[in-house]
């Protein structure tokens, strides 16, 4: 039974190298292709503007917060119980309006991060189907991930060219 499984494996083995000889393998530099594409660098912009403008609101609600702490604490011996109450009430709710604000940022973030960069995204695979298609490819794999591959195979050119990158 051992002998069966052993040869069985060997001719699965055997198989699969001569079909994997039928396939044309190719390499990307991926993010070197990214970074060259000119939409990038605009959505790159336009999403640091974007997440700047929400960092600038959390920074201005929690200036406001200092602010109200800081007027509290200095006037606190003066201040009745029933105004005491009011201003931390007022404090701790200024608290919660500013976690809520940055829970909302990050899920709008992601959001803006997505409707952004999907249309590269795509343009990208678009672009990368089209050239293993044009030239026989059958795999292409980012070299970033790679721990060895031979630069005959490289194949960053011809994605960049489909795209207009010069």
């Amino acid at each position: 039974m051992k002998n069966l499984t052993l040869s069985t494996l060997i001719v699965i083995l055997a198989f699969s190298g001569v079909n994997a000889q039928k396939f044309k393998y190719g390499h990307i530099d991926g993010q070197a292709i990214y970074k060259k594409m000119p939409e990038v660098q605009k959505a790159d912009t336009l999403y640091t503007k974007f997440v700047k403008q929400l960092e600038d609101q959390i920074k201005s609600m929690q200036d406001e917060y200092n602010a109200k702490v800081k007027e509290y604490q200095d006037n606190e011996k003066m201040l009745s119980d029933i105004v005491k109450q009011t201003k931390v009430d007022e404090i701790n709710s200024l608290g919660e309006r500013i976690k809520k604000f940055q829970v909302s940022a990050q899920t709008e973030a992601g959001k803006k991060q997505k409707e952004i960069y999907e249309p590269i995204r795509k343009k990208f695979d678009a672009a990368l189907k089209a050239v293993a298609k044009k030239y026989g490819y059958k795999f292409i794999i980012d070299k970033n991930t790679l721990l060895y591959f031979d630069d005959a195979d490289d194949v960053t050119k011809l994605v960049e060219n489909q795209l207009g990158i010069k």
